[in-house]
């Protein structure tokens, strides 16, 4: 009896301080492949939040392929200049493949830029400081955290 009342004291104190792993997923969706590019929709959660824009598939080749259909673990990096982005784990051969801010392929190497709009006949995404702030509030819940919440993030792309 006394060990079910303690398991229960610390599972309460646990969810009351917010160690709850809830799951972030994101789906990216791709729509348009040709030799220049790679465009599609970021979903977080069930919902669209911007467009996405990789290099076009080089059979998986590091800084020059786009991501391998899959789902990935992520994790948050906050040492580049925009000081958040997410980074995907275990891509086969590939190391560094992050979701970032960017316009155009000539600034992807094997990445993932987002922006609000995009223009097919030239590859590229705009706006993408506004998707970029669209994806961090879904992932924090508000446009100003003030604290990381506990969550696995997992990126599918199909």
């Amino acid at each position: 009896m006394r060990t079910l009342k303690l398991t229960t004291l610390i599972i309460l104190f646990f969810s009351s301080i917010g160690y709850s792993q809830d799951n972030f997923e994101l789906t990216i969706e791709r729509k348009l492949s040709s030799d220049i590019c790679t465009m599609g929709y970021l979903i977080a959660n069930g919902e669209v939040l911007c467009y996405t824009l990789e290099l076009p598939w080089a059979d998986n080749l590091n800084n020059i392929s786009c991501i391998p259909i899959g789902t990935y673990s992520g994790i948050l990096r906050y040492d580049k200049t925009d000081g958040w982005r997410i980074q995907l784990e275990n891509v086969p051969n590939r190391t560094g493949v992050q979701i970032h801010m960017g316009n155009y392929t000539n600034q992807i190497k094997g990445c993932v830029l987002v922006g609000t709009k995009a223009k097919v006949d030239n590859c590229s995404v705009q706006n993408s400081s506004g998707a970029y702030s669209k994806l961090k509030k879904a992932f924090y819940g508000t446009e100003s955290p003030n604290s990381t919440p506990n969550k696995k993030i997992v990126i599918t792309f199909k």
